[in-house]
């Protein structure tokens, strides 16, 4: 069977080669013959072994770089790293391109109209918004600066000014009026509703003017009825009015009625002389 295998291996590849067990008995039989001749290692032999190799280490060209002493350091540290811990070394970018840019004619007049049109526009004040500062400035500077000691904690506005000349306060009143009713007849031509205007010195239900004046809020706890201060509770005219309700018509009243009565009696009188 291994036969027949081992043909047809032959005929689809080479030939198999053959063991050949003579041959190496004959090596071995060399070995045994040189370990029988063999006398030990020559002087010659040892001094070709013996040979020292020397290695040189040469210290001119190792340079140390600073920096890693300094990273180093930073990593010995109990510190958190920084985004500052950069090395400190740059490594030089090549000046390739910038001498390409120098040669370039075209680049150098690219620049020198760049230089020209900035200038122009600097000059002329074409776009002096976009020059400008982003600072406020003036009036939008004061209100700037009234918003931010507001949210600081100041109690009162810078523009509220309570001591002033009475021509000041009264231009101020008019001012701020002419600008409201400006506003409200320009939201009435553009068809926008605008809130109710309502007039200082009235009550809820529009009583007028000083007349009944607005309803006086009560504090928590406060009497509904009269005014307590000092331990004590004050009640006006027009409070006990309210408690105990109308007045009757009194002796005047009852005056009149003996007076129908006295007149009826007489009326009886009458009557009866003329029976």
């Amino acid at each position: 069977m291994n036969e027949a295998f081992r043909r047809a291996f032959e005929k689809r590849f080479k030939a198999i080669e053959e063991d050949k067990p003579k041959e190496a008995e004959v090596e071995e039989e060399d070995d045994e013959e040189e370990d029988e001749d063999w006398d030990g290692i020559s002087e010659e032999e040892e001094d070709d072994e013996d040979v020292i190799e020397v290695v040189e280490h040469n210290m001119s060209d190792f340079s140390r770089d600073r920096a890693d002493k300094a990273a180093l350091k930073a990593f010995m540290s109990s510190k958190p790293p920084t985004s500052s811990d950069a090395p400190a070394t740059t490594s030089k970018l090549p000046t390739k391109k910038k001498e390409d840019d120098a040669d370039n004619p075209t680049e150098q007049d690219d620049l020198k109209n760049d230089l020209a049109l900035q200038r122009l526009l600097k000059e002329s004040h074409l776009l002096d918004s976009s020059f400008s500062s982003t600072d406020p400035s003036g009036k939008n500077r004061h209100k700037a600066t009234d918003l931010r000691l507001l949210e600081l904690g100041s109690k009162t506005s810078i523009f509220a000014q309570k001591n002033m000349p009475k021509h000041q306060r009264v231009g101020i009143q008019k001012k701020k009026e002419n600008k409201e009713a400006e506003r409200r007849r320009e939201a009435k031509e553009n068809g926008i509703v605008l809130e109710r205007v309502r007039k200082e010195g009235t009550d809820g239900r529009g009583g007028g003017f000083g007349g009944g004046g607005s309803k006086r809020e009560r504090g928590i706890g406060n009497p509904s009825v009269g005014r307590f201060s000092g331990g004590t509770l004050k009640l006006s005219k027009r409070d006990v009015e309210g408690i105990t309700g109308p007045k009757s018509s009194g002796r005047g009243g009852r005056g009149s009625k003996g007076g129908r009565g006295g007149g009826r009696g007489g009326g009886r009188g009458g009557r009866g002389g003329k029976r």
